[in-house]
């Protein structure tokens, strides 16, 4: 069992590592949903910045309403003109959501 875990390891922080990382600001170019092998999914998460400390209950709100048994998300970026598959901006701005477990 030792060895299973000692093998997994390095995959699972490779996968932690893997989560595309937010802006230090938001940019000038909105994130806008788009279909990536049947999923939706943000094109430029890079183009979200911190979510604004008054924003982040609502933010965790949102995010939280992915949660499943298994998996628990939370509110990583925010983006005032994110934009649905559309290219129509989110009422409120959109979140960037990643898991947390």
């Amino acid at each position: 069992m030792k060895k299973l875990v000692a093998l997994c390891l390095p995959f699972a922080l490779l996968a932690a590592c893997s989560t595309p990382s937010i802006g230090d600001k938001q940019a000038d170019v909105p994130p806008r949903i788009t279909i990536k092998d049947d999923v939706r999914t943000w094109d430029k998460p890079g183009a979200f910045g911190p979510v604004p400390s008054e924003l982040k209950t609502n933010g965790q709100a949102v995010c939280a309403s992915l949660n499943t048994e298994k998996y628990k998300f939370e509110a990583r970026g925010y983006h005032a003109r994110a934009e649905n598959i559309d290219g129509k901006p989110f009422a409120g701005g959109g979140y960037y959501c990643v898991r947390s477990n």
